[in-house]
């Protein structure tokens, strides 16, 4: 599942492991790792790098919508819309 910044850029993927039951996150120029990562208890915060600015939404949504998702089995074609920071947090 593509996480997407306001303007559509690609800023992470969230990619389910069948065998061990787990998903990971892959964002660019990264390894992967799983998620929700130590950091991502409340919300997932990127850096989109095609914009170059802070991108969050909140973990419990995108694993909703990640689990969802794969129920359906087209995880290929999901996309979540995360947020800019200045237009929430702080």
């Amino acid at each position: 599942m593509d996480l997407v910044c306001p303007e559509g850029h690609v800023a992470g993927q969230l990619i389910q492991d069948i065998e061990h039951q787990a998903i990971g996150i892959q964002v660019p120029d990264r390894e992967s790792e799983e998620w929700p990562r130590g950091g991502d208890k409340m919300y997932t915060f990127l850096t989109c790098h095609g914009c170059n600015r802070r991108v969050y939404a909140s973990t419990d949504a995108i694993q909703e919508r990640a689990t969802w998702q794969s129920e359906i089995e087209s995880e290929s074609q999901c996309r979540y819309s995360l947020h800019y920071m200045e237009d929430g947090l702080t």
